[in-house]
């Protein structure tokens, strides 16, 4: 027997049997019982007790080739007694099952990535569109068992001019947040956010929303950028804007200017510490707290106020993350601007 090995198996099943969901704590005595071989790779039976005077239980821990410390991860105990003339074959049984039921799990798991792969590549397509269909947006705005929405704040637009852009990135540093050449009218206005669930990429937002006018887009143009403030690509100004820490915002023209000012100065006085772990996310875990059923348990929107201009603006994680994705000006029945969406996910993908 090698009794390095023998030893790194003892800790490996140990340590799986201390999970909660196990025993919640290391056994209280633990002792290899045997070893076997299966299919070249090297096992070993051990007996432990719940308590030092409870009775003998079976299990596993191995799938070592020889001479190394590393399993492959096969360990497992079904907290049966431990019966020293049939310890074998139960071991052997054990070591069966574990295995195939990884085996089963690693493909599901090739499966899922497969799944998320394509959903990806569909999505890129579908962000780089430069039109958008009424039908599929309102769509994404309906309630069903997949797809929910709500108005996740309100956004203060004093000057008429609309930022959008990623605030945690490229708003904070004042550069690729293009102010959009429409104007509408002073006023503050909802943010919304069309939500879907899928079991591979969990919760997702869709499709962020600033309504402008109750009414109804009946058609959508793309939201063309200040040339002064867009994205440039080889002197072409780019429609659309970037997005490097998976969130993008709505906010007032003067309000990113105010923004920036205040990260700035925050960022200046707590020098050691980072503006998104050690203070926006404190507003997410309480968003997070509040509308638990709609985001993820880090949070996935938020409404914040400027402390020193007192203007809000509305930040919502960017539908599979990071990219680059475009925003449209909806219109209603009489051509007035009745809303700006952002399309960050083709939700048919994800049901």
């Amino acid at each position: 027997m090698d009794k390095r090995q023998m030893s790194a198996a003892l800790e490996s099943l140990s340590e799986w049997l201390s999970d909660k969901e196990r025993l919640g704590a290391a056994p209280a005595a633990i002792e290899c019982a045997g070893e076997f071989d299966l299919d070249g790779l090297r096992y070993y039976i051990f007996k432990f007790r719940r308590a030092l005077e409870g009775e003998w239980l079976i299990g596993i821990s191995g799938g070592y080739k020889a001479g190394s410390l590393t399993n492959c991860g096969h360990i497992f105990s079904e907290m049966d007694p431990y019966v020293e003339r049939t310890a074998r074959e139960s071991g052997v049984m054990m070591a069966q099952f574990i295995r195939d039921f990884m085996r089963e799990k690693n493909s599901e798991e090739r499966e899922r990535r497969e799944r998320v792969n394509r959903l990806f590549s569909g999505n890129c397509e579908y962000v780089s569109k430069t039109s958008l269909n009424v039908e599929e947006i309102a769509g994404q705005f309906i309630k069903s068992e997949t797809r929910s929405h709500l108005t996740v704040g309100m956004v203060d637009i004093p000057s008429g001019k609309v930022v959008i852009s990623d605030p945690l990135c490229y708003l904070a540093m004042g550069i690729c947040c293009p102010v959009l050449k429409e104007s509408i009218p002073a006023g503050s206005y909802p943010a919304e956010v069309a939500v879907v669930r899928n079991k591979d990429v969990g919760i997702r937002m869709c499709t962020a929303r600033l309504k402008i006018k109750p009414d109804p887009a009946v058609y959508y143009a793309i939201a063309e950028s200040v040339e002064s403030n867009a994205v440039m690509l080889k002197g072409w100004v780019m429609s659309g804007f970037p997005v490097e820490t998976g969130v993008m915002s709505f906010c007032d023209a003067e309000g990113a200017k105010e923004f920036k000012k205040f990260t700035d100065k925050w960022q200046s006085d707590n020098a050691e510490k980072n503006i998104v772990s050690d203070y926006f996310s404190g507003f997410f875990a309480e968003s997070a707290a509040r509308y638990p059923e709609h985001q993820n348990k880090n949070g996935d929107f938020i409404e914040w106020k400027n402390p020193d201009s007192g203007k809000r603006m509305v930040m919502i994680s960017s539908g599979l993350g990071d990219g680059f994705y475009q925003c449209y000006w909806g219109y209603d029945e009489f051509g007035d601007i009745c809303e700006l969406v952002v399309p960050m996910i083709d939700s048919k993908l994800l049901e």
